[in-house]
């Protein structure tokens, strides 16, 4: 396991299964280290892996109608300052810890995580120091390993229940989904044609850009990958992230440095309006509408801790 000082992110990490053959679950993009990569801003750079988002997102696509932005405190860049900048980094006992100061005007006076290994896998966890209230949307970030064989990663979510599709359109990317559906499940998602979509079999055949939040209670994402014959599980705090974002990049971004060829699955737990930023997230949209719960509280000086758990086995 590596940890990158830009964004803390873990870049490497490897898991041995029961028998001896190592897993290596989680997505590089392919520009990292190459010279198109170098040339990319903040965390797109190194993209890679897990990395913490407080704030979770960024505003700056255009919403409906009903979607009704706050007034609200912005972080200028994606996913938040600390994913855009570099930590500093320390071994620990066992594992790795890294720490950044943020600016000042930031509500977040500083952060600090740690990961470290667990039985069949890893840990990973985040401590926020608010220097004031306030309330922002929150996420983590772990991105896996997307096969390229159609429909080789099964997806169960645990205690799922409706699925929102981004109310945003992502043109040019292209996305068999209407923007701002809502849906029962990921099996029932119907595309622009009317016809299932079934998002717990991808990738997808086509290449395609998708965002959806799934309302979830269970804490656990178990991926079933065919190609790999592992299984993986993403354990969280479901109370503190009432959603799952995910982020389905299935060879459908065509301008640099994706060029059609960046295949990915994000997992995100989040208490966020997808990644729409603060003022989505605190104002008035069809997910506050439905009480889903988009943003975490902050109070000055109490200290935030949230950790997942990443862990594999073999397929049976």
């Amino acid at each position: 396991m590596t940890m990158h000082p830009r964004g803390a992110m873990i870049r490497d990490l490897a898991l041995r299964l029961p028998g001896g053959r190592w897993l290596h679950p989680l997505h590089r993009a392919p520009w990292v280290g190459t010279a198109d990569g170098d040339e990319q801003p903040g965390l797109m750079a190194g993209l890679a892996g897990e990395w913490p988002c407080i704030p979770f997102g960024m505003p700056g696509e255009p919403l409906p109608a009903d979607w009704r932005p706050a007034e609200s405190w912005e972080d200028p860049f994606p996913h938040g300052y600390a994913a855009n900048h570099d930590w500093d980094l320390r071994p620990a006992a066992g594992g790795i810890e890294a720490r950044i100061a943020l600016p000042s005007t930031h509500p977040i006076a500083w952060l600090e995580r740690r990961a470290a290994p667990v039985p069949g896998g890893v840990a990973l966890g985040v401590t926020a120091m608010p220097r004031r209230d306030a309330r922002l949307p929150i996420g983590l970030h772990p991105v896996f390993r997307l096969p390229r064989t159609v429909g080789a990663m099964r997806i169960d979510i645990a205690g799922a229940q409706t699925v929102f599709t981004h109310p945003a359109d992502p043109q040019p990317d292209p996305s068999p989904l209407v923007p701002g559906g809502v849906f029962s499940g990921l099996r029932s998602v119907t595309d622009r044609a009317g016809r299932v979509c079934d998002l717990s079999r991808l990738p997808l055949a086509k290449p395609c850009e998708i965002r959806v939040l799934v309302r979830a209670t269970g804490g656990r994402v178990r991926l079933a990958d065919l190609s790999t014959r592992a299984v993986q599980h993403l354990q969280y705090d479901a109370s503190v992230f009432p959603a799952v974002m995910l982020w389905i990049s299935n060879g459908g971004r065509a301008g640099a440095p994706w060029n059609g060829g960046h295949y990915a699955l994000g997992v995100e737990p989040v208490a966020a309006a997808f990644d729409l930023g603060a003022g989505a997230s605190l104002g008035a949209s069809p997910l506050a509408a439905r009480g889903l719960r988009t943003a975490h509280d902050f109070r000055a000086g109490q200290l935030f801790r949230t950790a997942i758990r990443l862990t594999a086995a073999r397929m049976r």
